[in-house]
């Protein structure tokens, strides 16, 4: 697993162990307290780890699936189901934005 230490990292109790329970924290806004609960549901390290997202009164699944592409080369995949309304993908998309910025950065390293 990667540390990725940022100005856009959120707080969080996360750890990859199936059935564990956490949350990721940030600063609130107007439109949103913060907080997002989620649970371990698949952990395939190095390949693949899944928890659930629940914020809002939204819960969706977030899965990240490494794939060996080699060369070392590797393909990181990020999917995100489960939204109930174009606002909660709206939101997904702006903070998924921001933080694939930064993601991007440790890759290159």
């Amino acid at each position: 697993m990667v540390n990725i230490q940022t100005s856009q990292a959120m707080e969080n109790d996360f750890k990859p162990v199936v059935g564990h329970r956490f949350q990721f924290r940030t600063q609130p806004s107007e439109w949103w307290d913060g907080i997002i609960d989620g649970e371990v549901l698949i952990v395939d390290a190095p390949n693949r780890v899944s928890y659930t997202w629940a914020s809002g009164g939204e819960k969706h699944t977030v899965t990240w699936t490494l794939q060996d592409l080699g060369d070392g080369k590797v393909n990181l995949h990020l999917e995100q189901t489960g939204f109930a309304n174009a606002q909660g993908l709206e939101g997904a998309k702006y903070g998924w934005g921001k933080w694939c910025g930064e993601l991007k950065k440790v890759v290159e390293q």
